[in-house]
């Protein structure tokens, strides 16, 4: 505890004289720092800063990378040396980012995908691979590309950027007034209804350029038709659904769209203490004990809009993330797409939350298996190695309403998986829950007849 403590010490003024510019008493302290624990990667964290020499501050990086890969500092530290972070894409820290829900109309430049046969527009199915007129029927190949394992972006080296990217550079992009979804426009495109809430109050947004491309998207495979069906038969599953509910709804529309959504791979280290029995009987003796889980985790998904919650994105999961394929902007033509205003920092939040709730139930099996145990406490997680794809997924969303109350419902565009709303007959759950009452009271009474009886 004393060395551990003295380390502390070390680092603590070590850090101090860095930050004040002193970087001869700095490299004394943290190097002393280094020498008590030389599996700790702070001090080399902070030795970079106390050397204008490039190589130096890159082999002082690496040190620091080496003994804890988790420490994103370090890690964007070296990605900036070694050119991976452009630095004047560089966000400031506290600085605002711009706002993108203003009314500035802007000038649609974007590739308007029109029939070379009769100038008519083209809509694409990523099934087929091909892009085919709505006026004449003429259809050409879209360059199809399949999805890399290794198209992964490092968190660390895009968190702390502003990126420009081109796939939306230029367009036009709307937001409902109603949700505040947004949604980008082809060139020369006039705003419909917003395909997430179907409300008609859209504005014009600022340009969309600052967005991050889409690196993956997959494919359409449930029509209108397909869809409209599989709705009619979720809405008549279930004991507790109205009886003419089916009739009820029929005021639904579905729209489709691609939605972004970020998808997450990393590792998560969750440390753990608790309490051992050792023998049995009345010589049972209770030992504490520490360590850490570790868990690889891949393919979490959080939705990319604010107005599309976890939990409706998780009512329709999973998604078929294999046939799948790369981004490729001439797939949208013909559809919808909403972009994405939960920033890829609160995405991340969501997707580590996730895996938390999966894996906190799995953590007392897993810690000492076989072994009794008590007062089992765990971390809060370490996370490391997390890279992001930005993902666009095809679904179905839809509003009805019923006996004066909107209800909105939402389709997987792949499978055909239906989650969301439904109205519940308030009548037949007070006569179940009667009835159920009936039958435990009258099985009490029976109990107590036997026992009395028995007495």
């Amino acid at each position: 505890m004393r060395r551990s403590s003295q380390f502390e010490d070390l680092l603590r003024d070590g850090i101090t004289a860095a930050k004040d510019g002193n970087r001869r008493l700095a490299q004394s302290l943290l190097n002393q720092a280094a020498m008590l624990d030389p599996t700790d990667g702070r001090p080399y964290l902070w030795l970079s800063s106390t050397t204008d020499d490039l190589q130096e501050q890159r082999d002082f990086l690496e040190q620091a990378v080496a003994r804890d890969p988790s420490n994103a500092a370090a890690r964007r530290g070296l990605a900036l040396l070694t050119g991976k972070i452009d630095p004047g894409k560089l966000t400031q820290p506290g600085a605002k980012m711009p706002e993108r829900n203003g009314v500035e109309q802007v000038e649609a430049q974007a590739s308007s995908f029109k029939c070379p046969n009769c100038g008519g527009n083209m809509t694409a199915a990523l099934l087929t691979g091909l892009l085919t007129c709505d006026y004449c029927g003429y259809e050409k190949a879209a360059d199809a590309q399949q999805a890399s394992d290794g198209m992964g972006q490092v968190m660390d080296f895009v968190m702390p950027t502003t990126l420009a990217h081109g796939w939306a550079q230029g367009q036009q992009a709307v937001s409902c007034e109603n949700c505040g979804a947004r949604r980008i426009l082809p060139a020369g495109q006039k705003a419909g209804s917003c395909a997430y809430c179907g409300s008609n109050q859209l504005i014009r947004s600022n340009e969309a350029g600052d967005l991050i491309d889409p690196h993956l998207i997959a494919p359409m495979v449930v029509n209108e038709q397909r869809a409209a069906q599989l709705v009619k038969e979720w809405l008549g599953r279930g004991f507790f659904a109205p009886d003419n509910l089916k009739v009820g709804s029929q005021s639904l529309r579905l729209r489709p769209a691609y939605y972004s959504a970020w998808m997450f791979d990393g590792t998560v280290e969750i440390k753990w203490s608790c309490e051992i029995a050792e023998g049995s009987g009345g010589s049972k003796n209770w030992r504490a004990v520490n360590g850490a889980e570790y868990e690889f985790f891949k393919e979490i998904l959080t939705p990319g809009i604010q107005a599309l919650q976890p939990s409706q994105l998780n009512s329709i999961e999973p998604f078929d993330l294999v046939n799948i394929q790369e981004f490729n902007p001439e797939y949208l033509a013909g559809w919808p797409t909403m972009i994405y205003d939960r920033s890829l920092a609160d995405a991340s939040l969501l997707a580590r939350e996730k895996v938390l709730r999966q894996l906190r139930p799995q953590m007392h099996s897993r810690v000492e298996p076989g072994r009794e145990k008590r007062n089992l406490r765990l971390g809060s997680g370490n996370w490391s190695d997390m890279t992001f794809k930005h993902v666009l997924l095809p679904i179905w969303i839809g509003n009805y309403r019923f006996e004066g109350k909107a209800y909105q419902v939402l389709i997987n565009g792949q499978s055909g998986k239906v989650g969301g709303e439904k109205p519940q007959d308030h009548a037949k759950m007070v006569l179940t829950f009667a009835l159920i009452a009936i039958v435990v009271i009258l099985l009490a009474t029976g109990a107590w007849y036997l026992l009395s009886g028995g007495l």
